[in-house]
C-alpha cells in the first residue's frame, strides 16, 4: 500500500516537474517571437487604464465612457499596464488605441506596421508581458489537474491535464498578450472552488467563488457566466432550502461580488447599471462587424458554430487525429458526456453547459482564439471518462468472480 501511495505521489512530481520545464522552455522559445496579431498590439495600448486608474486615480475621467472602456472590462488591461510599469514604460493616453479602432477590420495588415512601431521599447516590453500572461496559463493547468485529482482521480487528472498540454490551441494562445489566458485561470480557479464546497460544504468556498466571479466578469463579459453557475450550485445542494446562515452567506457573497466589479470598474460609477446594457451593445456590434468583414469564416446559425467547434477541438487541432487519424477526444469527451449524465455529477453539468454549450452558441466566426478557454472543459469531460472505464472493468471483474465461484461450487 505505502508503495502504491509512494509511486503515484512521485509520478505527479514528474508531472508537475515536465509541465513547468516544458512550459519555461515554451515561452522561452516563443515570448520572442515578432508581433503577428493585431490583438496583442491593441491590448498593450489598452494598458493605458492601468496608469488611469493606479497612477492617477481618476475615476471619472472621459476616457471611462470611451467606447474602448465599454468594449471590454479593464482587469486584463490593468494586467497589461501593470507588466508596462513593472518595466519603466506607461501608456499615457488613448491615442493608439483610438486610431486602431477607426481602422478597417480588412485593412489592419497595411497599417499593422505603423501603429506596433509605437509601442515603447518593444524588445524589452513585449517578452515580459507575455510571459506575465503565460504564468496564468500554466496557472491555470495546475487548477485543473488539482480539480479533476481530486474529483475524478490521478489517472483522469493525468490524462485531462496532458491532453490540453498538447493540444496546439494551448500552446499557441497561451504566449499571446490577450486576455483569454486571464480569463482561463479565473475559470479554473471558480470550478476549483465550487468543487471545494460540494466536497467540504463550508461556506466560506461560495464568498470566494463569488470574489473570482467578479474578478471573471473584470477580465471579459462571459464571467457573468460563472454567477449563475454558483447560484444553481448553492441552490441545488442545499436543496431550495436555505437557511438564515446561507442566506447571509448569499447575500455576502453579492455584496462582495457587486463591490469588487464596481470599484475596479468605473465605467459603472460613471454610467451605473447602464454599463453593463452598453457593453453587450458594443461587443453584438463588433461581432456584427466581425460576421460582415470576414464572410467567409462567419457563423450565423447555432448547427454551424457546434460543427465548426467539433472540427476545429476533435479534429484540426487534435495531435491524435492529425498522427493516426483517430478522434480520440471526441471518443473520450463522448464517453465522458454519458459518464456525466449517467451519474447526475451536477458541476460536470453545469461546467459542460456554462462553458461549452454557450460560449460556442455565440461564437461571431472561425477563429482559433475564441476556442482557447472553451476546449479545457471539454477535455475535463474528457478525463472524466476514465470513471467510466474503470466501473466497467471493475464491474467484469465482480462478474468474473462471480462465475468463477458458481462453477468452483459445482466442482468440489
Amino acid at each position: 500500500m505505502l508503495k502504491k501511495k509512494y509511486l503515484k505521489f512521485s509520478l505527479e512530481v514528474i508531472f508537475v516537474l515536465l509541465i513547468i520545464m516544458g512550459g519555461l522552455k515554451v515561452l522561452e522559445n516563443r515570448k520572442y517571437e515578432r508581433l503577428y496579431d493585431s490583438d496583442e498590439v491593441a491590448w498593450i495600448f489598452t494598458g493605458y487604464y492601468f496608469n488611469l486608474y493606479f497612477l492617477r486615480f481618476d475615476l471619472f475621467h472621459p476616457d471611462w465612457n470611451d467606447y474602448e472602456a465599454f468594449d471590454h472590462p479593464p482587469l486584463a488591461k490593468y494586467i497589461v499596464g501593470g507588466a508596462l510599469y513593472i518595466k519603466g514604460y506607461t501608456i499615457d493616453s488613448l491615442g493608439p488605441k483610438r486610431f486602431w479602432n477607426n481602422i478597417p477590420i480588412n485593412k489592419f495588415p497595411i497599417y499593422f506596421d505603423l501603429i506596433k512601431h509605437q509601442i515603447p521599447n518593444p524588445t524589452t516590453v513585449i517578452p515580459f508581458t507575455r510571459s506575465v500572461i503565460f504564468i496564468f496559463a500554466l496557472s491555470s493547468l495546475f487548477l485543473i489537474y488539482f480539480f479533476v485529482r481530486i474529483s475524478y482521480g490521478v489517472l483522469a487528472a493525468l490524462i485531462s491535464t496532458s491532453l490540453i498540454i498538447i493540444n496546439p490551441i494551448f500552446t499557441n494562445i497561451s504566449i499571446w498578450i490577450l486576455a483569454e489566458p486571464i480569463l482561463l485561470f479565473f475559470f479554473t480557479l471558480f470550478i476549483l472552488l465550487c468543487k471545494l464546497y460540494l466536497k467540504s460544504k463550508k461556506n466560506i468556498y461560495i464568498v470566494f467563488a463569488f470574489i473570482i466571479s467578479s474578478l471573471a466578469f473584470l477580465t471579459k463579459l462571459n464571467g457573468i457566466l460563472l454567477v449563475f453557475v454558483l447560484m444553481i450550485i448553492f441552490l441545488i445542494k442545499n436543496k431550495f432550502s436555505i437557511s438564515k446562515q446561507e442566506c447571509k452567506v448569499l447575500i455576502g457573497g453579492f455584496i462582495a461580488f457587486l463591490l469588487i466589479t464596481t470599484l475596479l470598474n468605473p465605467v459603472f460609477l460613471n454610467t451605473g447599471i447602464k454599463a453593463i446594457g452598453k457593453m453587450v451593445e458594443v461587443r453584438l456590434a463588433a461581432f456584427g462587424v466581425y460576421q460582415e468583414t470576414f464572410k467567409d469564416v462567419a457563423l450565423f446559425s447555432l448547427s454551424q458554430r457546434f460543427v465548426t467547434a467539433t472540427q476545429m477541438i476533435f479534429f484540426k487541432y487534435s495531435l491524435f487525429y492529425q498522427f493516426v487519424k483517430v478522434p480520440m477526444e471526441l471518443i473520450m469527451f463522448m464517453v465522458g458526456f454519458y459518464f456525466m449524465l449517467k451519474k447526475r455529477d451536477l458541476l460536470l453539468i453545469l461546467i459542460f453547459v456554462f462553458l461549452v454549450v454557450i460560449p460556442i452558441s455565440i461564437l461571431p466566426y472561425n477563429s482559433v482564439k475564441y476556442f482557447y478557454w472553451i476546449f479545457p472543459f471539454t477535455h475535463i469531460i474528457a478525463g472524466s471518462s476514465l470513471n467510466y472505464f474503470r466501473e466497467v472493468l471493475s464491474k467484469k471483474d465482480v462478474m468474473f468472480l462471480k462465475i468463477q465461484g458458481i462453477f468452483s461450487n459445482r466442482n468440489p
